[in-house]
């Protein structure tokens, strides 16, 4: 599964396509991703379900201008219409806090 970014980064209110999934129904609770960025850029990343929210984690990455982007969580929505699947970033996930 891959999600199309359209910029060269993630943040709350992107929205971009996911390729390798008809309808939401088939998402997995959770599964390994690939985001590909705007600047051809691209970072491993993984999508899961925690109690009501889908979440994206995402690895470090260096855009193709040299921007070094740290690894990050995110809280996502997934919509769909006939045609495709889209993701859109709601809000950045709030840390873990320290053991």
């Amino acid at each position: 599964m891959i999600l199309e970014a359209t910029h060269t980064h993630l943040y709350p209110g992107h929205k971009g396509k996911i390729s390798g999934l008809a309808q939401i129904a088939d998402m997995q609770a959770s599964g390994d991703c690939l985001v590909e960025f705007s600047d051809g850029s691209a970072t491993p990343a993984r999508i899961s379900k925690s109690e009501d929210a889908w979440q994206l984690h995402t690895e470090a990455y260096r855009t193709a201008a040299g921007t070094d982007i740290v690894a990050r969580r995110w809280i996502i929505c997934l919509e769909e219409d006939e045609c495709h699947v889209e993701f859109r970033i709601l809000r950045k996930a709030p840390d873990h806090p320290a053991p």
